[in-house]
């Protein structure tokens, strides 16, 4: 009797972990913006966060990023963007005038940004715009620009946006907590406080 229990149970338990096993390996491999986004989001799903409140913390991301004039799989996280100083996400169409503007303003007044990075983000759905708007502005040709786009599970544009106009520059401190938002057209002058 008790060997047939022990029996039961030694079958159970390497179920069980072979299950455990085959789950983390699909995590893995299978979907890696989705695990990535489980392992990093807010373990309290009761706690709402309002992301476009001033002092909000930035929320997880997972984009895809520009390369050569085309999207990889190489994704951007904030980790990528860890340096101790200001951040700019500008939210943008690739085929708003007032958003290749001011992504040409960046451009030539880059030699300010020492240690503060940008990053550009577009939605999803404008994947295919996205060529159009690096002929037009150049952009690709400066690495310290983080050209990206969202996905459909980190929907950081969704939480962020706060639909006034474009293009919207949202500025976090080192510690990645919002302290700005600036929406339409944006002069140097009124960004460069926060530039470091």
């Amino acid at each position: 009797m008790q060997r047939k229990l022990l029996i039961i149970i030694c079958l159970v338990s390497t179920v069980f972990t072979a299950y455990g096993q085959k789950k983390k390996k699909q995590e893995l491999t299978g979907d890696p913006v989705g695990a990535w986004i489980k392992k990093y989001s807010p373990k309290d799903t009761s706690v709402k966060i309002n992301y476009k409140e001033i002092g909000a913390p930035m929320p997880p991301f997972m984009l895809k990023t520009l390369h050569n004039k085309v999207f990889t799989d190489d994704y951007l996280t904030q980790k990528d963007l860890d340096n101790g100083a200001n951040l700019f996400v500008m939210m943008f169409n690739p085929t708003c005038e007032h958003c290749q503007d001011e992504t040409v303003l960046l451009t030539r007044n880059l030699d300010l940004f020492k240690k503060s990075k940008i990053m550009l983000m577009a939605a999803y759905a404008m994947e295919n715009y996205m060529e159009y708007f690096t002929n037009v502005t150049n952009v690709d040709r400066f690495p310290a620009i983080a050209v990206t786009i969202d996905n459909d599970q980190t929907k950081f544009i969704d939480k962020t946006f706060i639909y006034k106009s474009l293009p919207q520059i949202n500025i976090y401190d080192k510690d990645r907590k919002l302290i700005k938002i600036f929406t339409s057209d944006t002069p140097l002058d009124s960004l460069k406080p926060y530039i470091q």
